[in-house]
């Protein structure tokens, strides 16, 4: 009776917390099975053993439209694994992905215009020609696979300096944007690296907390089966 006591107080804090985990584990796991349950938690937050199936099954059948993937957290904090392809997947492939994945909602077939590697050679393209125009100054350039497009920052941004662009590089690859000159003050730099430092002590203070937290309960976890 105690024992079961005991149990019912641990799950009543935990689904206090921010983390919540099923109550079979405090029932039948020892310290070592719930912490292997823990590390398989974040891996499976990550989808880790499915994008490495994913990858390689890729690799084997599917590596001549294969554009790039990531994980889509904006729907779901589990997020879905989004794969790219510049040519339509047929259905065998398509069934043969999405089992790698638990739900087969957890897995998603897109199909995009350009390979990753296509956008990387415009960038290239972008950078080698410079950065200084007799209008305009380009700031940044980087890729982004999610909307397939090199993301090209500027500074004036207006419709002339835009159109510039688009017509020197095209526009169903160029996604010119705002850019803003970088500060070299020393003043500003400083400012930066404290408000930095702040925020990863803040961060570890946190991880510390959390760890703590997580070390006192399979303690206490150890307690039941000592």
């Amino acid at each position: 009776m105690k024992s079961c006591l005991k149990k019912l107080l641990l799950c009543g804090v935990l689904a206090g917390s921010a983390f919540v985990l099923p109550t079979t584990i405090f029932a039948e796991a020892n310290a070592e099975e719930l912490e292997g349950t823990m590390i398989e938690l974040e891996e499976g937050r990550n989808h880790t053993e499915t994008i490495e199936n994913a990858q390689q099954y890729i690799e084997e059948h599917l590596s001549d439209s294969f554009s790039g993937l990531y994980i889509d957290r904006e729907e779901k904090q589990t997020g879905v694994v989004i794969l790219m392809f510049t040519e339509s997947v047929a259905e065998e492939h398509r069934q043969a992905l999405k089992a790698f994945a638990e739900q087969p909602k957890e897995i998603e077939i897109r199909e995009v215009d350009y390979t990753e590697d296509q956008l990387i050679e415009k960038q290239t393209k972008i950078d080698e020609d410079g950065f200084e125009y007799d209008d305009f100054t380009i700031y940044h350039t980087g890729v982004d696979i999610i909307t397939g497009k090199v993301v090209v920052g500027i500074d004036p941004l207006n419709e002339k300096n835009v159109q510039f662009l688009h017509d020197k590089y095209g526009d169903e690859l160029v996604d010119v944007v705002e850019g803003q000159k970088a500060t070299t003050l020393e003043t500003t730099a400083m400012d930066a690296e404290m408000n930095d430092s702040m925020e990863t002590t803040d961060k570890s203070a946190q991880e510390e907390q959390e760890r703590n937290f997580f070390q006192k309960m399979i303690e206490a976890i150890k307690g039941w089966f000592s």
